[in-house]
C-alpha cells in the first residue's frame, strides 16, 4: 500500500487541469458530443484497469468527470497523481 500525500504535496504535484477537493483529485473534461465523452471514459477505464486502480467516472451529456483517490491508503497517493497525468495524455 502506498503512503498518502499531504495536501501541500498534492497541490504542488497536481497535473494541469486537476483540482484537489474532499480527499480526491478531480478533473472534468468537456466534449462536443455525448459519445465523445463516452469514448474518453472508456479509455480512462482501460488505463485504470491496467493499473488496477479504479477512479470514479461520471459521464454527463458533454462532460466527463474523473476522480482519483486511494481508498485502501485513505487519501491521495503518488499512483493517483501518476494516473491523473496519464489521463491528461488521453484528451
Amino acid at each position: 500500500m502506498s503512503d498518502t500525500l499531504t495536501e501541500a504535496d498534492i497541490r504542488e504535484s497536481l497535473p494541469s487541469g486537476w483540482e484537489y477537493a474532499d480527499g480526491e483529485i478531480v478533473r472534468t473534461v468537456e466534449f462536443d458530443g455525448y459519445l465523445d465523452g463516452v469514448a474518453f471514459a472508456r479509455e480512462v477505464a482501460e488505463l485504470a484497469d491496467e493499473a488496477f486502480h479504479h477512479p470514479r467516472i461520471v459521464i454527463e451529456f458533454r462532460a466527463v468527470t474523473v476522480a482519483f483517490t486511494s481508498h485502501e491508503a485513505g487519501g491521495v497517493t503518488e499512483q493517483d497523481l501518476e494516473l491523473a497525468s496519464r489521463v491528461n495524455d488521453l484528451d
